[in-house]
Protein backbone atom coordinates (compact mmCIF):
# COMPACT_ATOMS: atom_id res chain seq x y z
CA UNK A 1 0.00 0.00 0.00
CA UNK A 2 1.57 3.54 -0.86
CA UNK A 3 2.35 5.38 2.34
CA UNK A 4 1.80 9.52 2.88
CA UNK A 5 5.38 10.77 2.53
CA UNK A 6 6.26 14.46 3.94
CA UNK A 7 6.82 17.47 1.00
CA UNK A 8 10.73 16.98 1.49
CA UNK A 9 10.74 12.91 0.94
CA UNK A 10 8.02 13.37 -2.17
CA UNK A 11 10.51 15.68 -3.80
CA UNK A 12 13.47 13.22 -3.33
CA UNK A 13 11.97 10.17 -4.07
CA UNK A 14 10.60 12.06 -7.17
CA UNK A 15 14.15 13.03 -8.04
CA UNK A 16 15.22 9.37 -7.65
CA UNK A 17 12.83 8.73 -10.30
CA UNK A 18 14.25 11.40 -12.76
CA UNK A 19 17.81 11.38 -12.47
CA UNK A 20 17.54 7.26 -13.08
CA UNK A 21 16.45 8.31 -16.10
CA UNK A 22 18.38 11.37 -16.64
CA UNK A 23 21.83 10.67 -15.02
CA UNK A 24 23.80 10.11 -18.41
CA UNK A 25 22.81 13.17 -20.02
CA UNK A 26 23.43 15.28 -16.77
CA UNK A 27 26.33 12.79 -16.09
CA UNK A 28 27.93 14.39 -19.25
CA UNK A 29 27.93 17.97 -18.37
CA UNK A 30 28.51 18.10 -14.66
CA UNK A 31 29.35 15.21 -12.00
CA UNK A 32 29.56 18.08 -9.35
CA UNK A 33 26.10 18.81 -7.74
CA UNK A 34 27.46 21.10 -4.69
CA UNK A 35 30.72 22.25 -3.21
CA UNK A 36 31.57 22.60 0.45
CA UNK A 37 34.52 24.69 1.16
CA UNK A 38 36.00 23.19 -1.90
CA UNK A 39 34.94 19.71 -1.68
CA UNK A 40 33.14 18.25 -4.45
CA UNK A 41 29.76 15.99 -4.19
CA UNK A 42 29.04 14.16 -7.61
CA UNK A 43 26.34 13.07 -8.77
CA UNK A 44 27.00 9.85 -8.49
CA UNK A 45 27.13 10.20 -4.57
CA UNK A 46 23.97 11.99 -4.54
CA UNK A 47 22.04 9.46 -6.80
CA UNK A 48 23.49 6.48 -4.72
CA UNK A 49 22.63 8.59 -1.14
CA UNK A 50 19.03 8.47 -2.11
CA UNK A 51 18.66 4.93 -3.51
CA UNK A 52 19.97 4.12 -0.39
CA UNK A 53 17.36 5.77 1.71
CA UNK A 54 14.85 5.97 -0.69
CA UNK A 55 15.34 3.39 -3.18
CA UNK A 56 13.25 0.14 -1.62
CA UNK A 57 9.97 2.49 -1.02
CA UNK A 58 10.34 3.85 -4.91
CA UNK A 59 10.69 0.63 -6.08
CA UNK A 60 8.21 -1.14 -4.11
CA UNK A 61 5.58 1.48 -4.76
CA UNK A 62 7.02 1.14 -8.66
CA UNK A 63 5.81 -2.80 -8.13
CA UNK A 64 2.64 -1.93 -6.58
CA UNK A 65 1.87 0.33 -9.43
CA UNK A 66 2.61 -2.01 -12.34
CA UNK A 67 0.17 -4.71 -10.68
CA UNK A 68 -2.63 -2.45 -10.69
CA UNK A 69 -2.16 -1.23 -13.98
CA UNK A 70 -1.83 -4.93 -15.09
CA UNK A 71 -5.06 -5.90 -13.29
CA UNK A 72 -6.76 -2.53 -14.63
CA UNK A 73 -6.35 -3.77 -18.37
CA UNK A 74 -7.07 -7.45 -17.58
CA UNK A 75 -10.44 -5.88 -15.74
CA UNK A 76 -11.08 -3.01 -17.63
CA UNK A 77 -11.78 -1.03 -14.17
CA UNK A 78 -11.10 2.52 -13.85
CA UNK A 79 -12.42 5.31 -11.51
CA UNK A 80 -13.91 7.82 -13.06
CA UNK A 81 -13.64 11.83 -12.05
CA UNK A 82 -17.08 12.19 -11.58
CA UNK A 83 -16.94 8.79 -9.22
CA UNK A 84 -13.95 9.95 -7.32
CA UNK A 85 -15.47 13.70 -6.96
CA UNK A 86 -18.54 12.39 -5.03
CA UNK A 87 -16.32 10.45 -2.91
CA UNK A 88 -13.69 12.96 -2.42
CA UNK A 89 -16.39 15.90 -1.16
CA UNK A 90 -18.05 13.16 0.95
CA UNK A 91 -14.71 12.66 2.45
CA UNK A 92 -14.27 16.32 3.53
CA UNK A 93 -17.74 16.51 4.58
CA UNK A 94 -17.07 13.35 6.99
CA UNK A 95 -13.76 15.48 8.05
CA UNK A 96 -15.42 18.59 9.02
CA UNK A 97 -15.37 20.84 5.98
CA UNK A 98 -12.31 22.44 4.23
CA UNK A 99 -11.01 24.10 7.28
CA UNK A 100 -10.62 20.19 8.99
CA UNK A 101 -8.97 19.18 5.78
CA UNK A 102 -6.46 22.07 5.91
CA UNK A 103 -5.69 20.84 9.67
CA UNK A 104 -5.46 17.09 8.20
CA UNK A 105 -3.03 18.07 5.66
CA UNK A 106 -0.85 19.62 7.75
CA UNK A 107 -1.06 17.30 10.44
CA UNK A 108 0.17 14.45 8.18
CA UNK A 109 2.69 16.88 6.09
CA UNK A 110 1.25 15.88 2.79
CA UNK A 111 -0.80 17.77 -0.26
CA UNK A 112 -4.07 17.92 -1.20
CA UNK A 113 -2.93 16.34 -4.31
CA UNK A 114 -1.32 13.69 -2.23
CA UNK A 115 -4.24 12.96 -0.47
CA UNK A 116 -6.17 12.59 -3.63
CA UNK A 117 -3.69 10.27 -4.80
CA UNK A 118 -3.70 7.85 -1.91
CA UNK A 119 -7.62 8.56 -2.06
CA UNK A 120 -8.15 7.06 -5.57
CA UNK A 121 -5.33 4.46 -5.35
CA UNK A 122 -7.74 2.86 -2.60
CA UNK A 123 -10.53 3.74 -4.42
CA UNK A 124 -9.36 1.80 -7.72
CA UNK A 125 -8.11 -1.65 -4.96
CA UNK A 126 -11.37 -1.77 -4.07
CA UNK A 127 -12.85 -1.70 -7.12
CA UNK A 128 -10.81 -4.19 -8.57
CA UNK A 129 -11.57 -6.35 -5.96
CA UNK A 130 -15.24 -6.03 -6.03
CA UNK A 131 -14.72 -6.71 -10.09
CA UNK A 132 -13.21 -10.67 -9.41
CA UNK A 133 -16.58 -11.38 -6.56
CA UNK A 134 -19.11 -13.51 -8.41
CA UNK A 135 -22.27 -13.80 -6.80
CA UNK A 136 -25.41 -15.37 -7.22
CA UNK A 137 -28.85 -13.79 -7.50
CA UNK A 138 -29.66 -16.39 -4.44
CA UNK A 139 -27.04 -15.24 -2.11
CA UNK A 140 -27.69 -10.99 -3.16
CA UNK A 141 -31.56 -11.81 -2.47
CA UNK A 142 -30.25 -13.36 1.04
CA UNK A 143 -27.67 -10.74 1.66
CA UNK A 144 -30.88 -7.97 0.83
CA UNK A 145 -33.40 -9.67 2.99
CA UNK A 146 -31.27 -9.75 5.96
CA UNK A 147 -30.14 -5.61 5.60
CA UNK A 148 -33.86 -4.61 3.97
CA UNK A 149 -33.54 -1.25 6.08
CA UNK A 150 -31.00 0.23 3.71
CA UNK A 151 -33.33 0.03 1.03
CA UNK A 152 -37.01 0.30 2.05
CA UNK A 153 -38.08 3.73 1.68
CA UNK A 154 -39.01 4.52 5.31
CA UNK A 155 -42.16 7.14 6.20
CA UNK A 156 -40.39 10.63 6.86
CA UNK A 157 -41.87 14.11 7.66
CA UNK A 158 -40.41 16.84 6.75
CA UNK A 159 -39.80 19.20 9.71
CA UNK A 160 -38.64 22.64 10.77
CA UNK A 161 -38.50 23.57 14.90
CA UNK A 162 -38.00 26.57 17.30
CA UNK A 163 -36.44 25.70 19.94
CA UNK A 164 -36.86 27.90 23.27
CA UNK A 165 -36.41 27.40 27.24
CA UNK A 166 -39.89 27.64 28.45
CA UNK A 167 -43.63 26.54 27.72
CA UNK A 168 -44.96 30.15 27.94
CA UNK A 169 -42.39 31.10 25.22
CA UNK A 170 -43.48 27.98 23.29
CA UNK A 171 -46.95 29.04 23.43
CA UNK A 172 -46.31 32.56 22.89
CA UNK A 173 -44.44 31.87 19.72
CA UNK A 174 -47.05 29.65 18.21
CA UNK A 175 -49.27 32.45 18.85
CA UNK A 176 -47.77 34.56 16.26
CA UNK A 177 -47.38 32.16 13.87
CA UNK A 178 -50.95 31.21 14.31
CA UNK A 179 -51.51 35.14 13.85
CA UNK A 180 -49.69 35.20 10.09
CA UNK A 181 -46.06 35.37 11.67
CA UNK A 182 -43.09 33.94 9.31
CA UNK A 183 -41.73 30.62 11.05
CA UNK A 184 -37.99 30.99 9.60
CA UNK A 185 -37.72 34.61 10.54
CA UNK A 186 -38.81 33.44 13.84
CA UNK A 187 -36.83 30.65 14.22
CA UNK A 188 -33.52 32.40 13.23
CA UNK A 189 -34.37 35.09 15.98
CA UNK A 190 -35.54 32.83 18.74
CA UNK A 191 -34.77 29.44 18.39
CA UNK A 192 -31.51 28.50 20.87
CA UNK A 193 -30.75 25.37 18.50
CA UNK A 194 -27.23 26.38 16.85
CA UNK A 195 -27.77 23.69 13.88
CA UNK A 196 -30.99 24.56 12.13
CA UNK A 197 -31.53 28.42 13.50
CA UNK A 198 -29.84 29.82 10.27
CA UNK A 199 -31.51 27.72 7.98
CA UNK A 200 -34.81 29.04 9.67
CA UNK A 201 -35.52 26.09 11.80
CA UNK A 202 -35.33 23.51 8.95
CA UNK A 203 -34.37 20.06 10.15
CA UNK A 204 -35.42 18.52 6.95
CA UNK A 205 -37.35 15.22 6.10
CA UNK A 206 -37.33 13.20 9.55
CA UNK A 207 -38.20 9.14 9.47
CA UNK A 208 -38.96 7.12 13.03
CA UNK A 209 -36.00 6.99 15.46
CA UNK A 210 -34.18 9.80 13.98
CA UNK A 211 -35.15 12.40 16.97
CA UNK A 212 -36.01 11.87 20.54
CA UNK A 213 -39.62 10.26 21.24
CA UNK A 214 -41.46 13.41 22.12
CA UNK A 215 -40.61 14.98 19.25
CA UNK A 216 -40.85 11.85 16.79
CA UNK A 217 -44.55 11.46 18.69
CA UNK A 218 -45.94 14.86 17.86
CA UNK A 219 -43.82 15.24 14.53
CA UNK A 220 -45.87 12.54 13.10
CA UNK A 221 -49.15 13.40 14.32
CA UNK A 222 -49.22 16.62 12.70
CA UNK A 223 -50.46 17.09 9.15
CA UNK A 224 -48.69 19.17 6.97
CA UNK A 225 -48.47 22.67 7.29
CA UNK A 226 -49.80 22.28 10.98
CA UNK A 227 -47.91 23.57 14.62
CA UNK A 228 -47.49 21.95 17.72
CA UNK A 229 -45.38 22.39 20.73
CA UNK A 230 -43.63 20.01 22.69
CA UNK A 231 -41.06 19.09 25.69
CA UNK A 232 -38.18 17.42 25.16
CA UNK A 233 -34.83 17.11 27.34
CA UNK A 234 -33.18 20.32 25.05
CA UNK A 235 -36.20 22.55 26.05
CA UNK A 236 -39.82 23.37 24.11
CA UNK A 237 -40.01 22.86 20.38
CA UNK A 238 -42.85 24.46 18.08
CA UNK A 239 -42.67 22.36 15.31
CA UNK A 240 -43.80 22.66 11.48
CA UNK A 241 -44.21 19.74 9.58
CA UNK A 242 -44.27 21.07 5.89
CA UNK A 243 -44.07 17.85 4.23
CA UNK A 244 -44.69 13.64 4.53
CA UNK A 245 -43.86 10.81 2.55
CA UNK A 246 -44.82 7.34 3.20
CA UNK A 247 -42.91 3.81 3.82
CA UNK A 248 -42.63 1.71 0.83
CA UNK A 249 -41.03 -1.84 1.09
CA UNK A 250 -38.12 -2.19 -1.47
CA UNK A 251 -38.10 -3.94 -4.83
CA UNK A 252 -35.14 -6.35 -5.24
CA UNK A 253 -36.04 -6.65 -9.56
CA UNK A 254 -35.61 -2.76 -9.67
CA UNK A 255 -32.65 -1.93 -7.70
CA UNK A 256 -30.90 -5.35 -8.35
CA UNK A 257 -27.54 -4.12 -9.23
CA UNK A 258 -27.38 -1.78 -6.38
CA UNK A 259 -27.80 -4.18 -4.28
CA UNK A 260 -25.39 -6.62 -5.91
CA UNK A 261 -22.40 -4.04 -5.70
CA UNK A 262 -23.05 -3.42 -2.17
CA UNK A 263 -23.23 -7.57 -1.54
CA UNK A 264 -20.03 -7.58 -3.47
CA UNK A 265 -18.34 -4.97 -1.40
CA UNK A 266 -19.48 -6.24 1.87
CA UNK A 267 -17.43 -9.56 0.69
CA UNK A 268 -14.77 -8.15 -1.03
CA UNK A 269 -11.82 -7.97 0.88
CA UNK A 270 -9.84 -4.91 2.23
CA UNK A 271 -7.37 -2.91 -0.30
CA UNK A 272 -4.62 -3.42 2.06
CA UNK A 273 -5.72 -7.50 1.64
CA UNK A 274 -6.40 -7.60 -2.14
CA UNK A 275 -2.65 -5.96 -2.74
CA UNK A 276 -1.03 -9.04 -0.51
CA UNK A 277 -3.30 -11.42 -2.92
CA UNK A 278 -1.91 -9.82 -6.19
CA UNK A 279 1.22 -9.80 -5.14
CA UNK A 280 1.22 -13.41 -3.72
CA UNK A 281 -0.08 -14.35 -7.19
CA UNK A 282 2.22 -12.10 -9.63
CA UNK A 283 5.90 -13.43 -10.64
CA UNK A 284 8.05 -10.85 -9.29
CA UNK A 285 11.61 -11.03 -10.11
CA UNK A 286 14.15 -8.46 -8.48
CA UNK A 287 16.98 -8.56 -10.63
CA UNK A 288 18.96 -5.57 -8.62
CA UNK A 289 21.22 -7.31 -6.00
CA UNK A 290 21.17 -4.56 -3.25
CA UNK A 291 17.60 -5.02 -3.19
CA UNK A 292 17.17 -8.93 -2.93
Amino acid sequence: MKKFVNGTVFVLILGLALLSSAAPLWAQESNVVARVNGVEITMDEFIDALEAQYGVVVLEQLIIDQLISQKQVETGVTISDEQFSLVYEQLIQEMGGPEALFYFLYQYGITEDQLKDELRSNLLLAELAISEIDVTKEEVAAWFESNRQRYDQPETVTVSHILVETQEEAESLLAELQNGADFAALAMKHSLDPGTAANGGWLGPVPRGYTVEPFENMAFSLGINEYGIVETSFGWHIILVSDRTEGKAADLEEIFDKVEADYKRSIAPAPVEYLRQLESAAEIEIVRERYK
